[in-house]
C-alpha cells in the first residue's frame, strides 16, 4: 500500500511540475538579440549579443535560444565556408531573479543586409516534463560595400568634378571666406571688407566659398548576362559606387544614386535623390549595401527624364546592345556622363572600352576573398 501511495505522490508531483512549469515559465522571462551596432563595413569586427531575464523567483534550469545568422557573419571558431545559414543552438540555465548575457564575436565578411527576422527560446521543467517555446522579435546589421580604391581614377574624377562645377547651381557660403576681389553691384552691402576697402582705395567685397560645388549622378546598371562569372565584378561596381558617393560628398558636391538593382530590404529599384551631407552619404551606403544584382527591374527603369544640371557617371560592368542604347540616352540628356566599365584585372589586356568615352576599371584578383 505505501509503495502505491509513493507512485501515485510522485506521478502528482511530476505533472504538477510539468503544469507549474507550462503555466509560468515564460511569465517575467525576456529575451533579446542584438548586434553590437546597426551598420558596419566589411571587415569590421562586431559581436551579437544574447541576453535573457527571469524576473521571477521560479528557476529555468533548461533554455534554448535558437536562431538562423547568415554565414557571410563569420563567427569565431566557425570554419565552415558555406553561403547557407548558421543555425545557432545555445542552452542557458537561469536562476530566478537573474540576468545572462553572452556575447559571440565576428567579423563581417561581405556587403549585405542581415536581418535576424526573429528567435525561439525553448524550456523545459527540471524533470524533461514537456517542452514550451516562445518568438521574441530579432535584429538586423547592415554591412556596407569595401570602398574600392579610386586612386587611380583622380584624373578623371578630377575632369568630371570640374564640369559638375561649371555646370551646377553653386551656392556662396556666408561663413567660409576664399579671398577678397573688387566690389561688384550685385554684391550685398553686408559683404563689403572695409580694412580692406580702405587699403586698396576702392570698394573690395570678400569673396565666399560655395556651399554645393554640383550635383553628381551614379547610376549604376545591373545586367547580369552570365550568372555564374560575373558575381566579382558586379561587387566591385558596388563598391566602386560607394567609393565614388564618399569622394564627391566628402568634397562638397551634391550627389544622387540610382540603380535598377532591387533593395533587398523592401524590394523596390534603389533610388536616393539628390543631396548632400553625412545624411545622404549614409543613405547611399545603406542602399548599395542592400542592392542585388540578381534580382533587378529592366534597365529602361534608369533612362533619365531630367539631368540638365548635373554630371553622370555611368557604371556597368556588362554589356549590350540595351545597355549601350541607354548610354546614348544617358549622354543625350546630361551635360557630360562618364562610364566606368569594371574588368577582371587579368582580362583588361584583351578588354576594349564599350564606348568612346568609357574607362575600364581593373578589378583587383581575389576582390571577394579579402575578408573571407
Amino acid at each position: 500500500m505505501e509503495i502505491i501511495v509513493i507512485i501515485f505522490t510522485a506521478l502528482f508531483l511530476y505533472i504538477l511540475e510539468g503544469e507549474l512549469y507550462r503555466i509560468f515559465w515564460s511569465k517575467g522571462l525576456d529575451a533579446k538579440v542584438e548586434f553590437s551596432q546597426k551598420t558596419a563595413f566589411c571587415g569590421d569586427k562586431c559581436s551579437l549579443g544574447i541576453e535573457l531575464a527571469n524576473r521571477k523567483l521560479l528557476p529555468l534550469p533548461w533554455l534554448w535560444v535558437k536562431l538562423h545568422v547568415d554565414s557571410s557573419l563569420k563567427f569565431d571558431g566557425d570554419d565552415r565556408h558555406t553561403n547557407e545559414n548558421m543555425y545557432y543552438n545555445a542552452l542557458f540555465c537561469i536562476m530566478g531573479w537573474q540576468r545572462i548575457t553572452r556575447r559571440l564575436s565576428f567579423v563581417c565578411t561581405r556587403r549585405g543586409y542581415y536581418p535576424i527576422k526573429a528567435f525561439d527560446v525553448v524550456g523545459t521543467s527540471v524533470l524533461f516534463n514537456g517542452k514550451h517555446s516562445k518568438s521574441y522579435d530579432g535584429c538586423a546589421l547592415t554591412v556596407y560595400p569595401t570602398l574600392a580604391d579610386i586612386s587611380g581614377l583622380y584624373d578623371i574624377l578630377q575632369k568630371i568634378e570640374g564640369i559638375a562645377e561649371s555646370t551646377g547651381f553653386i551656392n556662396p557660403d556666408p561663413f567660409v571666406f576664399s579671398g577678397i576681389r573688387e566690389y561688384m553691384p550685385y554684391d550685398s552691402l553686408k559683404d563689403i571688407n572695409f580694412k580692406a576697402t580702405a587699403r586698396m582705395g576702392q570698394l573690395m567685397s570678400n569673396k565666399h566659398d560655395p556651399t554645393v560645388r554640383g550635383e553628381i549622378t551614379i547610376i549604376l546598371c545591373m545586367k547580369l548576362l552570365k550568372q555564374n562569372f560575373e558575381t566579382e565584378r558586379f561587387e566591385y561596381a558596388i563598391s566602386l559606387a560607394a567609393a565614388l558617393a564618399e569622394y564627391y560628398i566628402s568634397r562638397g558636391f551634391t550627389a544622387a544614386l540610382y540603380s535598377n538593382g532591387l533593395d533587398e530590404a523592401d524590394k523596390a529599384c534603389v533610388n536616393v535623390p539628390p543631396g548632400n551631407g553625412g545624411g545622404v552619404l549614409n543613405d547611399i551606403f545603406v542602399s548599395l549595401a542592400r542592392v542585388s544584382y540578381t534580382h533587378t527591374d529592366d534597365i529602361s527603369v534608369l533612362t533619365p527624364t531630367n539631368g540638365e544640371n548635373s554630371v553622370a557617371v555611368f557604371i556597368s560592368p556588362t554589356v549590350d546592345y540595351p545597355i549601350i542604347e541607354l548610354y546614348k540616352s544617358i549622354s543625350e540628356n546630361y551635360p557630360a556622363v562618364k562610364w566606368l566599365y569594371p574588368v577582371m584585372e587579368f582580362d583588361v589586356p584583351l578588354a576594349q572600352p564599350p564606348a568612346d568615352d568609357a574607362q575600364i576599371v581593373p578589378v583587383p584578383t581575389g576582390f571577394l576573398k579579402r575578408y573571407a
